[in-house]
């Protein structure tokens, strides 16, 4: 993967603690920012993708083309 540089500020036990973390588990401070970055970018999709499906689960329409869909495979797996 390409990567980027980029420069930011934390706080001093926040660093302090990844230092320590990277240390007692061979990785690099790198490596720990990567991995909590791609773990918030999932968690925030899963969420926006929650608010949707609440959303859509009050939007008769979509209700509608779901039970419709649902009827379809229902007669898809009985044959």
């Amino acid at each position: 993967m390409k990567t980027a540089t980029f420069t930011s500020t934390i706080s001093p036990q926040l660093l302090t603690w990844m230092t320590k973390y990277a240390a007692e588990t061979k990785k690099t401070r790198r490596a720990i920012l990567e991995t909590a970055l791609v773990k918030y970018r999932a968690d925030e999709i899963r969420e926006r993708m929650r608010a949707d499906f609440a959303r859509a689960s009050k939007d008769t329409d979509t209700l509608s083309l779901a039970e419709w869909g649902m009827d379809d495979y229902s007669e898809i797996i009985s044959a």
